[in-house]
């Protein structure tokens, strides 16, 4: 069992890693409070706000155009309570973890707080730790399970911009392999490496959709061919533990998540080339377009004021081998 420590970081499991609040399997984690539990959700939209362009098959293009309105009705409600409540992963070292001082440190937790400092009043920041599976449910929950916006490396897709608001990409990824170094091959694919393994990925995330998938086709058909039953966890750290403890083989999950896990464990790596496309984005609740606007245009400024390529500088380029410096990716909108 291979167990390491990486800036006050223990992977050992993804409920022991920090001392959190629960409320039952279905209930956010509050892991650093600074205000009210949050107010009710804003009634949620009927129907889809989709984008529908034809020419972008992902969704990336977001409907919210950047905009500042004082008077939006969701605005208005977070400046009169006085804090925003943030949901945010807390397993994730180099995105959102509890860095040495406690608090939460990472390139979507930098993202976040820019966000939540460029709302009207300077609210205090609420942050809760969330699951993949639990951000869809409590953005578009009420009461104090709600939670205002999602930074979360939360891949846009065209099914989750039926159920929440998206803002544009502020991040690129795509899903890669992590195995033990011991097994990885120079020039093995990320197909190959999964072949007849077992592989764990996060619930609800988009690996899990794409190997569910996979399982589905007719034998000859598949591409991936992991063993079944898949293996799924709460988050990627817990299919870190799994690995180092020998209940799966393999890890698939985004490569920016992948190389964070793999610089806790430096006997894992990180195989094959990209095999999807994981455009990241901010995500607030159905209904709350207001927000929505405000969060694409402090993305606009985040991307044109050097605050984007300093916070990629410290927390993503120096665990990516080879990594030259990127610049964010360009918004992008429907008409």
């Amino acid at each position: 069992m291979r167990l390491h420590t990486a800036t006050g970081l223990l992977a050992l499991t993804g409920t022991v890693l920090v001392a959190l609040m629960t409320a039952g399997p279905a209930s956010p984690r509050t892991v650093a409070t600074a205000g009210s539990a949050a107010a009710p959700g804003q009634a949620l939209a009927a129907g889809a706000q989709a984008a529908a362009n034809p020419s972008d098959p992902h969704c990336k293009a977001s409907p919210f155009q950047p905009h500042e309105d004082l008077n939006g009705q969701t605005i208005k409600a977070i400046q009169a309570k006085g804090s925003v409540t943030v949901g945010v992963d807390l397993n994730d070292y180099h995105w959102g973890f509890l860095g040495p001082d406690g608090q939460p440190a990472g390139f979507d937790v930098d993202i976040a707080r820019a966000i939540a400092q460029s709302l009207p009043g300077n609210p205090r920041i609420n942050w809760v730790g969330l699951d993949d599976d639990q951000r869809i449910p409590h953005l578009n929950a009420t009461g104090d399970q709600h939670v205002d916006f999602v930074v979360h490396t939360m891949t846009i897709n065209c099914d989750r911009r039926t159920k929440v608001a998206m803002s544009t990409v502020y991040f690129e990824a795509g899903q890669r392999v992590l195995i033990p170094s011991s097994q990885a091959h120079t020039g093995e694919s990320g197909p190959d490496a999964m072949k007849g393994k077992r592989v764990c990925t996060a619930t609800n995330s988009t690996a899990s959709d794409l190997l569910t998938a996979d399982s589905k086709l007719p034998q000859g058909s598949q591409k991936y061919r992991a063993a079944l039953p898949l293996v799924t966890a709460d988050s990627e750290l817990d299919c870190l533990v799994k690995l180092q403890l020998g209940q799966a083989d393999a890890i698939l999950t985004d490569d920016a998540i992948a190389y964070g896990l793999a610089a806790q464990d430096p006997q894992t790596a990180v195989v094959g080339d990209q095999l999807t496309d994981e455009p990241y984005g901010i995500a607030t609740a159905l209904g709350e377009g207001d927000l929505a606007s405000w969060i694409n245009q402090a993305l606009e400024t985040y991307r044109t004021n050097g605050s984007w390529q300093t916070s990629y500088n410290k927390w993503i380029k120096p665990y990516v081998p080879g990594q030259a410096e990127i610049p964010p990716p360009p918004a992008q909108y429907t008409n």
